[in-house]
């Protein structure tokens, strides 16, 4: 018997935690579901078929990049570089008696497609993109281990299989990954598990955002960035308001962040002139040299200025904007690493 849950604070919670962008609000009712019956080990997951163009929220030989573009961002004259981007999106999935989605939610998503506007429109234009859908697993599974991880494993097939069509099918001499929240979950156990036992396919492997999500100093097989232009590593942070130590996130000296904007491990803050400025929700770009940040015991704290716009997007978490932030940031550094490229 499933539970109609009726909790708008929590809901709201989730929406300004978990979805992509800095604060966009979606038609959503507050009204929503959570699975109550325990997960179904004998339900029968058919392999998706990654050749099937619907099987994808992005590629770039069936979809236009420039739509994912911010309004206001020169991009004509950027260089295209021969590198492949694999995107996986975070959480999506809020209101379900499921424990995963379905392929029905691959669907005219809101949510995917804020997150391919506020996160993957980093890297857009700038090599091929390849954005998939998967049969992520329900928010509610990080309440309910137990059958979260059943439904964490039925995703993680997905994502695994999709990045093995993206790698027979490259067109490119290397290629990246990028990943948010509940996919740099799957991202990490991607590179660990599988990437970095295939020389073949990890001597292509350049660059990993697995940005979102704590990752302690010796989880990774490969090495952490730690200047702005190294190659074969991987990025990572989570934002969060400065001065803030979250109760129900992982930190300390063990976790590791890099900062976004000078890209270095440093506990120093940045200064304000380095910043390029923040995407908002209307897809438009603001607020150059506003934020000054530094990293502290693996998180990303931030500093936004007294701004009467910027007041109403004060929170103690900013994991939903970890892109939004820095996207300018993110974009000029990608293309000055890809520059190294050989």
């Amino acid at each position: 018997m499933l539970i109609h849950m009726k909790k708008n604070v929590i809901f709201l919670f989730i929406l300004l935690v978990f979805s992509c962008g800095i604060n966009k609000k979606l038609s959503y009712s507050s009204d929503y579901l959570i699975p109550t019956q325990e997960f179904n080990k004998y339900q029968v997951f058919v392999d998706l078929d990654y050749n099937n163009s619907k099987n994808w929220a992005f590629r770039s030989d069936f979809h236009d990049y420039k739509k994912l573009m911010p309004k206001n961002y020169k991009y004509t004259n950027e260089n295209k570089y021969d590198v492949s981007v694999f995107y996986i999106h975070p959480t999506s999935l809020f209101s379900s008696e499921y424990w995963n989605a379905d392929t029905t939610h691959f669907v005219n998503n809101q949510f995917i497609d804020l997150c391919l506007e506020n996160q993957a429109s980093v890297f857009a234009g700038l090599g091929e993109l390849y954005a998939t859908h998967y049969r992520e697993m329900h928010i509610y599974s990080y309440s309910d281990t137990v059958n979260g991880l059943k439904a964490f494993d039925v995703a993680y097939k997905d994502v695994l299989l999709a990045f093995k069509y993206f790698f027979n099918n490259l067109k490119t001499d290397k290629f990246i990954i990028v990943s948010h929240s509940q996919c740099t979950n799957h991202a990490k156990k991607l590179i660990n598990e599988y990437i970095y036992n295939n020389v073949k396919i990890l001597d292509k492997l350049v660059l990993s955002y697995l940005i979102g999500m704590d990752i302690s100093k010796d989880e990774m097989l490969i090495n952490l960035c730690e200047h702005p232009h190294q190659l074969n590593c991987y990025l990572s942070w989570r934002s969060f308001n400065h001065s803030y130590y979250p109760f129900d996130w992982k930190y300390g000296d063990n976790y590791i962040s890099i900062n976004p904007i000078d890209y270095t491990s440093s506990f120093l803050w940045t200064a304000k002139k380095l910043h390029k400025g923040i995407l908002l929700p209307n897809k438009k770009i603001f607020f150059k040299k506003s934020l000054s940040v530094r990293n502290e015991k693996g998180l990303l704290w931030v500093k936004l200025p007294n701004n009467i716009f910027l007041n109403r997007f004060k929170r103690n978490s900013y994991h939903n904007a970890d892109f939004n932030l820095f996207w300018v940031n993110m974009r000029s550094n990608f293309i000055s690493r890809m520059e190294n490229l050989e």
